[in-house]
């Protein structure tokens, strides 16, 4: 019998054998010599390239996760399927999460703007310039926040903006002990700030489960006889952004440390008694 040649785009049909009838849609990768069969067949010769797990690309990770996810997020499990790679990966660069949570919090604290010894501020600005610096980092990650309400951190990026910031204190007229209180008390003002931010919400969002009714509208419904200024003072109790508390305090507590300042350095240094010699 000859051979009956039929020939189809890039196939060759040969008398005696069977093709296959190519699926709708499926017909150019069907055909063997084909441009998409081509280009079919070198998408799956490409080697799958897994980019390598590094302390940067862990703390990086679990960053991501937790300002994703929150705080109770972060695992080791889940980290490893955040980063597409097994516990046991991890483990060779970190002993485990609570070693990832320093590394994370020491990390964000070097997006805070340091105090650079060259700056010609004033230390009324060294104070206001660090405080919107950490408060602007902490907002950019409030699920952290909760880190810094229970351990003074202590890493590399956090010793680094300490000591820039109490060296310009020092530089600019503070004693140790009001250097060193001024900084925690503007430390504390600032997470405090960042913690209760979500108010805010509250405020606006309504009481109740309904969330009907908000915190001004309560203030205003309750019995002036009993409670007149919070009923006189609603607006005032409620209008305020959570940016606007927070430069109030501050400017109150900057108000306190200029007098303090003023009262250290009108002090004078005891004289010390002369000895006599013998």
């Amino acid at each position: 019998m000859k051979n009956e040649r039929a020939w189809s785009g890039y196939s060759v049909a040969v008398s005696g054998t069977q093709t296959q009838e190519p699926v709708d849609g499926e017909q150019d990768h069907a055909v063997p010599g084909s441009p998409a069969w081509w280009a079919a067949r070198q998408e799956r010769a490409k080697p799958t390239r897994r980019v390598p797990v590094t302390l940067e690309r862990i703390v990086a990770g679990a960053l991501e996760l937790i300002d994703r996810d929150g705080l109770g997020a972060l695992s080791m499990r889940n980290l490893a399927t955040e980063l597409e790679t097994g516990t046991t990966t991890l483990y060779r660069h970190v002993s485990g999460k609570d070693e990832v949570l320093v590394l994370v919090a020491d990390s964000v604290l070097g997006e805070t703007m340091p105090i650079r010894p060259e700056q010609e501020l004033t230390w009324r600005e060294v104070l206001e310039t660090l405080a919107r610096s950490m408060r602007a980092m902490l907002g950019a990650h409030p699920n952290l926040a909760p880190l810094f309400a229970t351990a003074v951190p202590v890493g590399p990026n956090s010793l680094r903006g300490r000591e820039l910031t109490l060296h310009a204190l020092r530089e600019r007229g503070f004693d140790a002990a009001l250097a060193a209180d001024v900084h925690t008390a503007l430390a504390h003002q600032v997470l405090a700030s960042v913690l209760q931010e979500p108010m805010n919400d509250f405020r606006a969002g309504g009481l109740g489960p309904a969330k009907g009714m908000t915190l001004r509208e309560f203030y205003r419904s309750l019995p002036a006889g009993t409670y007149p200024h919070l009923v006189d003072l609603a607006d005032e109790l409620t209008s305020r952004t959570a940016t606007e508390e927070f430069e109030f305090g501050l400017a109150c507590l900057l108000d306190g440390v200029e007098l303090r300042l003023q009262k250290s350095q009108t002090r004078r240094p005891r004289a010390r008694s002369a000895k006599s010699p013998g």
